[in-house]
């Protein structure tokens, strides 16, 4: 054991430093678009982090050869633009971008797969709804955005799993990235556990509570013209899963799956490092987790366990790797592709998933309306965010395409050939 420093003789003792805050920092009163996002598919709507366009992807039978497009070729599709919208929670979702939800993009259904706890535990700081009986009595934007039909569709009923929360799942949502031999990309395994978790639960009823990927499914197949929105907190993992899924089925190759996927990141803007910096002081109870045995046994008995902020950088993070390993080996692999999983897990008949397929797809008619896979100045889909100022402040990017200036083979992608090679097999 070192001796301490010797003392001077009547010397004063140093001022005992500041006591660390262990609360965690305020949530924001506002959201700041960031000025570098592509834009498709990212959407400005004032006060809601993370909102974009799930549209506009060339599926299948429409991977090119080269950047150019010819709007007289019947071959070429794509996910259909203005139907698909994803985003993180809108608490702080304001007139302006109320209005640009209902009126500019004529959204008509607002799915909400966050937990009771979690819906509580945000209501808790609005002051019209500290005393309500949230969410089932909705008395704001953020709950009931006007002219919008809201659902309350929880992937996990009780069960707390917003961005600060994921932190129940500690050995998933803090495992590292690492390289294995049986896929040629670096990806978490714990991320592979938790999104299988996820779309297991999102297609279960609980109790009088009906599946919540089922419901947002049958709304596309009974109005398959009407747009909608489908968000958790982060509108990253619950949400995630279910986009990557409709993306599949749609015909959408996995490395652009991916990237629409680690988009979240950058969509978060200013709210990912505030999102670390709450669950690095805060841990477990942030947005409402309750002391359930699986919490316990996943924290050692401590609600609030100590956590690093690269360990809570790693829970708010989104690397493509992450969702392509789900695809491959729980999708493929575990669920025998996507169109089981929607018939096996979900209840739809076949003849509804080739429906949904239907509702989807939509040929490409103009180049514009085709979303090219971008650089984004500060970020990766592989590594993360590197640089916030850059994509907070930087010029936009628009014009920069990547990922898709060459062939993509078939049989690499997620496209329906595939798919019914995993049928057969």
């Amino acid at each position: 054991m070192a001796e301490s420093a010797p003392v001077a003789f009547n010397a004063q003792p140093p001022p005992p430093a500041p006591a660390e805050s262990k609360q965690p920092p305020p949530l924001p009163d506002r959201f700041e678009f960031p000025s570098a996002l592509p834009t498709p598919p990212f959407v400005d709507v004032d006060g809601v982090p993370n909102f974009r366009d799930m549209g506009g992807y060339l599926t299948a039978a429409s991977y090119l050869t080269t950047p150019s497009i010819s709007s007289t070729n019947p071959t070429l599709t794509m996910v259909r633009r203005g139907l698909l919208y994803r985003c993180a929670h809108p608490q702080l979702l304001t007139e302006a971008g109320n209005q640009t939800i209902t009126e500019k993009l004529g959204i008509k259904h607002i799915f909400d797969l966050r937990s009771a706890p979690e819906v509580k535990k945000l209501s808790a700081t609005l002051p019209d709804l500290s005393s309500t009986d949230a969410p089932t009595n909705p008395h704001s934007l953020a709950l009931q955005p006007q002219g919008l039909t809201r659902h309350f569709t929880p992937v996990y009923i009780e069960e707390d799993y917003g961005p600060v929360a994921l932190a129940t799942k500690l050995k998933w949502y803090t495992a590292a990235q690492q390289s294995e031999s049986n896929l040629p990309y670096a990806y978490s395994a714990g991320f592979v556990n938790a999104y299988r978790d996820i779309a297991t639960h999102a297609a279960q009823s609980t109790g009088s509570s009906p599946a919540a990927y089922p419901q947002i499914l049958r709304q596309l197949l009974s109005h398959p013209t009407e747009p909608l929105i489908f968000h958790c907190t982060a509108g990253k993992d619950r949400t995630g899963v279910l986009a990557a899924l409709l993306l599949r089925l749609a015909g959408v190759d996995d490395d652009t799956i991916a990237w629409e996927y680690a988009l979240t990141e950058p969509g978060l803007g200013s709210w990912r490092p505030l999102f670390i910096s709450r669950i690095a002081t805060g841990g477990l109870g942030q947005a409402g987790a309750t002391k359930s045995k699986e919490v316990l046994e996943a924290t050692n008995g401590a609600e609030k366990p100590k956590m690093t902020r690269e360990e809570a950088a790693r829970i708010v993070g989104s690397r493509a790797g992450n969702i392509k390993a789900f695809l491959k080996l729980v999708v493929d692999d575990e669920f025998g592709g996507v169109e089981r999983y929607f018939t096996d897990k979900c209840g739809l008949s076949s003849e509804e998933v080739e429906q949904l397929r239907r509702t989807l797809v939509v040929p490409v008619t103009k180049v514009e309306d085709v979303v090219p896979v971008r650089s984004v100045q500060g970020w990766t889909p592989e590594g993360g965010v590197q640089d916030e100022a850059a994509f907070m402040g930087g010029s936009n990017s628009n014009t920069g395409l990547k990922g898709q200036e060459k062939a993509l083979p078939l049989d690499a992608g997620a496209g329906r050939e595939k798919e019914e090679k995993v049928m057969v097999g």
